[in-house]
């Protein structure tokens, strides 16, 4: 949770460390000076009591009238909020302290202070209140050094508030964010079985794939597909694979190409079909043209099906795959009316044909909760390959696609779960996936025979 708030957690960080040094930095100084004062109780006067009676008598508002009177410049308001009397310790010894902006200042209102409390009590009216006597014995002096701010101490108090508060703040936008988080809660969510976890890799994001080709143990995720639905359900003749999302952004464009990449490296004869004609997403991660395309075969009558097919080198998009060519049939322009040409006849032809030249044919269609295009195809194809984006998807929307998907009585062969952050695999790990060595290969070819038996 943290790793996927991390942002969050320290930007409160940043900003509440920042915030405790920009106070600390602004804020005023101020200093303290302390008047030490001793009481002597009388024997009939119970020592504690006599503190608690001349604590109680430091604070009365008479003493900082008196003060202010005597300093002049300062309130009695002002004088009484930078006053506080203390006890020290179980000492019969009394502190009077004074807070403010100068040193000289602190000193000054605390020794006069302590001098007009002397005065309060030696009051001819008040002699009832002489149980004990109390003097002077430490004036108070100029301080050296300010008692606030503490810039170490609030910058460390900053910091420790701003992660409290990011983490707190982290754990409250993970509840409310219903995103699916794990690869596990997207199956529980489809009740579909998970057939490959697509890792959350650079290469994989859609601005990059054809610009950063897809690494050795990245393919072999794909192959790993390719295998689980040719064997996951050995009965079903896997001819056609309808790949589709319950929303855009789940990466079923990119599950559809390392599908079919996967496939064409293996010996098959593969055609990509780019049925998205509203979004085409797939022209755009390989770089095709906007003519010609399905729109153009769909369209136009003389359009030829063979024509349309593009040939794409399968070494520039992944790595260790041979030089192998994967025909794609691109989306072309995008036409006015994409649903009625998926659902038109010549739609049909352009699958019939497909399916006699090739052995397998991937679809690339749009969401099937956002628009209809993709109904047609499903209910053609041998079968449907479910994306959902970890991270992108919600648990609600990965439902849906699985009622909508069984509602329409589709063959749905299972899930791909896109942009797992651990996948819990490493076939580097395990030497799967690594290129071979073309030239230790070449060097053995090249090496004769060895002895026949006859010549033993």
């Amino acid at each position: 949770m943290i790793r996927r708030r991390i942002w969050v957690v320290l930007l409160c960080f940043v900003v509440s460390t920042a915030a405790a040094v920009a106070l600390s930095v602004r804020a005023e100084k101020q200093y303290e000076a302390t008047t030490a004062l001793l009481l002597r109780s009388s024997s009939a006067f119970e020592p504690q009591r006599a503190v608690d009676t001349n604590l109680q008598l430091l604070g009365l508002p008479a003493v900082a009238r008196a003060t202010a009177q005597r300093l002049g410049d300062i309130g009695a308001d002002e004088i009484a909020g930078s006053i506080e009397a203390s006890q020290e310790g179980d000492a019969d010894i009394l502190e009077v302290t004074a807070t403010s902006s100068s040193p000289e200042q602190a000193a000054l209102i605390a020794n006069t202070y302590a001098e007009e409390f002397l005065a309060f009590r030696t009051d001819s009216e008040r002699e009832r209140l002489q149980t004990s006597q109390i003097e002077v014995i430490e004036p108070a002096s100029p301080p050296s050094s300010p008692v606030s701010p503490k810039p170490v101490r609030n910058t460390v108090f900053g910091a420790l508030i701003g992660l409290v508060l990011g983490i707190g703040l982290a754990l409250l936008l993970e509840q409310l964010d219903r995103r699916v988080k794990r690869q596990e809660d997207v199956a529980e969510a489809t009740g579909l079985p998970l057939l490959a976890s697509v890792p959350k890799r650079r290469a994989f994001d859609r601005e990059h794939l054809g610009h950063a080709s897809l690494s050795p143990a990245e393919t072999e995720v794909f192959r790993l597909l390719r295998a689980n639905l040719r064997y996951f359900k050995a009965q079903q003749d896997v001819k056609s694979v309808v790949v589709t999302s319950a929303a855009p952004g789940e990466g079923k464009t990119l599950v559809s190409l390392g599908l079919a990449l996967a496939a064409v490296t293996s010996g098959e004869r593969v055609l990509l079909i780019e049925a998205d004609l509203r979004d085409p997403g797939l022209s755009r991660v390989l770089n095709l043209e906007a003519s010609g395309g399905l729109s153009w075969v769909l369209t136009e009558d003389y359009g030829s099906v063979a024509d349309a097919v593009t040939q794409v080198r399968a070494s520039e998009l992944a790595d260790a795959v041979g030089d192998t060519m994967l025909d794609v049939i691109p989306a072309g322009a995008i036409p006015p009316n994409p649903t009625e040409l998926v659902e038109s006849q010549r739609m049909g032809e352009v699958l019939a044909f497909a399916e006699g030249a090739y052995d397998f044919i991937v679809i690339d269609t749009p969401p099937v909760l956002v628009v209809s295009d993709a109904i047609p195809l499903i209910m053609a194809s041998s079968g449907v390959l479910a994306v959902s984006g970890i991270g992108v998807s919600t648990r609600s929307s990965a439902t849906d696609l699985a009622v909508q998907l069984d509602r329409l009585g589709a063959s749905t062969l299972g899930l791909v779960a896109n942009f797992v952050e651990h996948a819990g695999r490493s076939y580097d790990g395990y030497g799967y996936g690594r290129p071979p060595d073309m030239d230790l290969m070449r060097k053995s070819a090249s090496k004769p025979a060895g002895p026949s038996d006859g010549d033993q």
